[in-house]
C-alpha cells in the first residue's frame, strides 16, 4: 500500500509527511489588505495585498476586465 501526503494549500502530493509541511509553509501569507479602487458598484474593484514576504499585487475583479 502507499501513502501519499497532500498539501493543503496547492494540494501537491508527497510521499512523506516533512516535505508536506515544507510546501505547506512556503506559501505565502497575506499580511494585509487594502483597497485601492472604488467604483459604482458595491465591491471595491482593485485590492492591493501584502504578503509576509513584503511582495505587493494589485489584483483587479475579473468583472472590470475588457
Amino acid at each position: 500500500m502507499l501513502t501519499f501526503y497532500r498539501c493543503e494549500k496547492c494540494k501537491r502530493e508527497f510521499n512523506n509527511i516533512a516535505d508536506t509541511k515544507k510546501c505547506e509553509n512556503n506559501h505565502l501569507k497575506i499580511s494585509e489588505a487594502h483597497i485601492k479602487s472604488h467604483g459604482i458598484h458595491k465591491h471595491p474593484y482593485e485590492i492591493e495585498i501584502v504578503f509576509n514576504n513584503g511582495d505587493k499585487i494589485i489584483y483587479v475583479a475579473e468583472y472590470m476586465r475588457f
